[in-house]
Parts: C-alpha cells; structure tokens; sequence
C-alpha cells in the first residue's frame, strides 16, 4: 500500500510541476522556431516589392454554367 501511495504522489506531483513550468517551455520554443524561420527567409528586395498589383496577380477568372 506505501508503493502505491508513492507512486500517485509521484506521479501527481510531476503532473503538477509540468503544468507550471509547460507555458514556459512552450514560449522559449515558440520563440525559437520564430527566430530560426526568420533567418532562413532571405531579406526581401525593393525589386520584389515593387511587382505589378495587377488583375494578373489574382489569377484566371472562370465562368462556371449552371447546369439544369
């Protein structure tokens, strides 16, 4: 019976201290996915950014029939 209690008071407690300390590591991660994405995108060029805003840019317009 003393293995038992233990173990769930263990158990319990490791639960416990996860849930307080999970947010943390999720934003430490979260911030360096973020960092690692950011770098590996080559800086955007003025070239790029000036590209024609266009009718071309949303794509082909298809007329569907109705079917009877």
């Amino acid at each position: 019976m003393g293995i038992l209690f233990k173990f769930l008071l263990f158990f319990l407690g490791s639960v416990y201290l996860l849930r307080l300390i999970s947010p943390f590591l999720f934003k430490l991660l979260f911030s360096s996915l973020a960092k690692k994405a950011n770098q590996s995108q080559p800086p955007e060029t003025k070239t790029n950014s000036k590209k024609k805003k266009g009718g071309d840019a949303l794509g082909e317009y298809i007329d569907y029939e109705e079917v009877e």
